[in-house]
C-alpha cells in the first residue's frame, strides 16, 4: 500500500513538471517572437536610413522586402511597460512557430542585403572633382579618421563631397560677379574713350560747346530721374558780396546749355541800376523784352510790377543772403569806402567808420543809392528813406513776411550745399547743374576784423538786414528738416562729387571725368570746357560765351560802354 501511493506520487509530481516544462516552453517561444519582431523593426528603420543616405549618393535602392507568405502579419506588439499581464492572449504552437520562422527568414535576409550594399559602397568610389589647388591640398593631406564602421565611413566622405560642392558654388558666384564688373568697367571705359574722340573732333571751342549743349539736351529729354519737369523761368535776385557771383554761375550755365533767353540791360552793361541817368528795372530798360527771358542774373532792385511784366507767373524767384556783418566788411573793402571818404588809415577801419557813421554823406558817392547801411534789405525793394533811418523798427516784420511772400527760396552764403540742395529739388534738376566753385572770393586786412561791441553797433544802424537774415536762416532749417532722412543722403552724395570734380578741375591729368550713377543722380561726365565754364564769374562768362548768342548786340556791345 505504501509503494502505491509513493508511485502515485511520482507520477503526480513527473505531470506537474512535464505541464511546467510546456508553459516555460511556450514562454520562451513567445519571447523569441517579440524579439525577432522588434529586431525586424529596428532592421527596417535602419534600412530606410540607407536608402534615404544612398539616394542622395547616388547608389541605387535596395528592393523593398516581399513576404514569400500570403498569411497576413500580427499588429506590432504593444511596449513592454504597457502591458498587463492579465490581458495577455496565449497563441497556438503552430501559430507561434510560423511567426518564429518568418521573423527569422526577415532577419537574414535583412543582415544580408545589409551586408550586400556595405560591399558596394565598399566597391563604389564617389567622384570628387578636384578643381580647386587649395583643396587638392587638403583633401591630401586630410585622413579620414578611424571610425567604427563602413557606414559611418561612406557619411564622412558624403560630407566631405557636399562641403567641398558649397565651396565650388560659392567660388562660381565670385567668379560671376568678378566678370560682370570687369565688363560694366570696359563697357565704362569704351564709353568714356568714345566721348573723348568726340569732344577731340572739335579743334574749336565754340563747336565742343554745341556738342555739350546738345548733350544737355538729350540728356534733359531722356532723363528718367525726375518725377517732375526741370523748371526754366527764374529771376534770380543778386545781393551784392553774398555769394551771388557762385550761384550766377550756375545758372549761366544751365541756361547757356540749354539756349534758354537771358534778360540783360538795354543800356548800361553790369545790371539794373539808376546809371547815367537810366532808372532800376524797367520793361523799356530790358533789351528786347517781347522775346519773353528765362533767366535773370543781372544785378537790380526788386521790383515786382515790372517782373510780372517780363516774366510768366509760374517763375521761380531766388535771392542769397549772408551774416549781416560779414557781408558789410566785404561791402566796406569791395568798394572801397576808406578811400571814398578820405578818413585816416588805421589798423582798424571798421571800427572807425562804424563809430563815427553819423559824420558821412551817403549821396555824394553811392552806386544807384545803394549805401552800406541796410545794403541787403534795399536788393529786395526796401525803400531808401527808411534804410537810412535806424529807428526803422516798426515796419520790419512786415518787410520781412512780404519778402517771404514773394520769394520762393533764399539761399544762405555759409550753408551752400545745402541751400543748393534744395534749389535742385525746387527747380527740378540734375545734381551736375548745381556743382560750383567759390568765386570773386577776395582777401583784405580787415577781414578778421569783429568784436561783440562792433557787431552790436552794426544790428544797431542795419536792423532790417538783421532781421532778414535771422528769420531766412530759420527758415532754411525748416526747409531742411521737412525734407526728411533723405536730404542728409544727398548731401553726403553731392559732397562727394562736389570734392571730385574739383579736384578733377584744378589738375591736368585727363580730358574726362565720369562720375557714376547714384540715387540722387545718373552718370555724367566733367570735360575741361564745363571746368572752364564753372570757374570764371558772370562778366567773363558774359563777354566769353552770353554775348555771342544775342542777335541784334545792344548799343554798348557795338559800340562800346559811355556814360552819357
Amino acid at each position: 500500500m505504501s509503494r502505491m501511493k509513493l508511485v502515485f506520487v511520482i507520477l503526480i509530481l513527473v505531470a506537474l513538471m512535464g505541464e511546467i516544462w510546456l508553459r516555460g516552453f511556450e514562454r520562451s517561444s513567445s519571447f523569441a517572437f517579440v524579439t525577432h519582431m522588434l529586431q525586424y523593426r529596428h532592421n527596417n528603420a535602419t534600412a530606410k536610413v540607407l536608402m534615404a543616405e544612398t539616394k542622395e549618393a547616388k547608389i541605387p535602392q535596395r528592393q523593398k522586402y516581399q513576404p514569400q507568405t500570403q498569411r497576413p502579419l500580427l499588429p506590432t506588439p504593444q511596449p513592454w511597460a504597457h502591458r498587463s499581464h492579465q490581458h495577455k492572449q496565449q497563441k497556438p504552437r503552430h501559430q507561434t512557430d510560423d511567426m518564429e520562422e518568418v521573423g527569422s527568414k526577415r532577419k537574414r535576409q535583412n543582415q544580408q542585403q545589409q551586408r550586400q550594399q556595405e560591399k558596394q559602397l565598399q566597391q563604389q568610389q564617389i567622384e570628387i572633382p578636384l578643381q580647386h589647388a587649395d583643396f587638392k591640398q587638403t583633401l591630401a593631406e586630410s585622413q579620414l579618421p578611424q571610425v567604427k564602421s563602413q557606414r559611418q565611413q561612406v557619411i564622412y566622405q558624403q560630407q566631405l563631397h557636399a562641403k567641398y560642392q558649397q565651396q565650388l558654388r560659392h567660388q562660381q558666384v565670385i567668379f560671376q560677379q568678378h566678370e560682370h564688373l570687369k565688363h560694366n568697367y570696359s563697357q565704362e571705359k569704351e564709353s568714356q574713350q568714345q566721348q573723348k574722340q568726340k569732344i577731340l573732333q572739335f579743334p574749336y571751342r565754340n563747336q565742343q560747346l554745341k556738342h555739350l549743349r546738345h548733350l544737355n539736351q538729350v540728356s534733359a529729354v531722356n532723363s528718367s530721374q525726375h518725377k517732375c519737369a526741370p523748371r526754366k523761368h527764374v529771376v534770380f535776385l543778386r545781393v551784392h558780396k553774398t555769394g551771388s557771383t557762385t550761384v550766377a554761375n550756375i545758372f549761366a550755365r544751365f541756361g547757356y546749355l540749354r539756349n534758354l533767353t537771358f534778360a540783360i540791360p538795354k543800356y548800361v552793361p553790369h545790371g539794373f541800376f539808376p546809371n547815367c541817368h537810366y532808372d532800376t528795372l524797367k520793361r523799356e530798360n530790358i533789351f528786347n523784352p517781347d522775346a519773353r527771358p528765362n533767366l535773370l542774373i543781372r544785378h537790380f532792385f526788386y521790383n515786382e510790377s515790372v517782373l510780372k511784366g517780363v516774366f510768366p507767373r509760374n517763375a521761380i524767384y531766388v535771392a542769397t543772403l549772408r551774416e549781416p556783418f560779414a557781408q558789410f566788411k566785404s561791402f566796406f573793402n569791395n568798394f572801397n569806402i576808406q578811400a571814398r571818404f578820405e578818413f585816416p588809415r588805421t589798423k582798424y577801419p571798421v571800427t572807425y567808420f562804424l563809430t563815427n557813421r553819423h559824420k558821412f554823406i551817403w549821396q555824394t558817392w553811392m552806386i544807384g543809392k545803394l549805401g552800406p547801411q541796410n545794403n541787403m534789405a534795399i536788393h529786395f525793394g526796401l525803400p531808401y528813406q527808411d534804410s537810412m533811418d535806424e529807428s526803422y523798427h516798426n515796419g520790419v516784420i512786415n518787410f520781412v513776411n512780404y519778402v517771404e511772400r514773394k520769394f520762393d527760396l533764399i539761399l544762405i552764403t555759409e550753408y551752400m550745399d545745402e541751400s543748393l540742395i534744395l534749389l535742385r529739388r525746387l527747380l527740378c534738376w540734375e545734381i551736375k547743374d548745381i556743382i560750383y566753385f567759390t568765386l570773386n572770393k577776395r582777401e583784405y586786412a580787415y577781414k578778421n576784423e569783429e568784436s561783440n561791441t562792433l557787431r552790436a553797433l552794426h544790428r544797431q544802424w542795419s536792423p532790417v538786414d538783421h532781421a532778414l537774415y535771422e528769420h531766412f536762416n530759420k527758415t532754411l532749417w525748416q526747409k531742411i528738416s521737412q525734407q526728411g532722412t533723405s536730404f542728409r543722403d544727398e548731401l553726403r552724395v553731392f559732397s562727394q562729387i562736389l570734392h571730385a570734380v574739383r579736384i578733377f578741375c584744378n589738375s591736368t591729368d585727363g580730358e574726362l571725368h565720369t562720375v557714376s550713377a547714384t540715387k540722387w543722380n545718373g552718370a555724367f561726365t566733367i570735360t575741361r570746357t564745363e571746368c572752364h565754364l564753372m570757374q570764371i564769374n558772370i562778366r567773363q562768362f558774359t563777354n566769353e560765351y552770353l554775348n555771342k548768342t544775342i542777335n541784334p548786340k545792344p548799343d554798348y556791345l557795338q559800340h562800346g560802354w559811355v556814360c552819357r
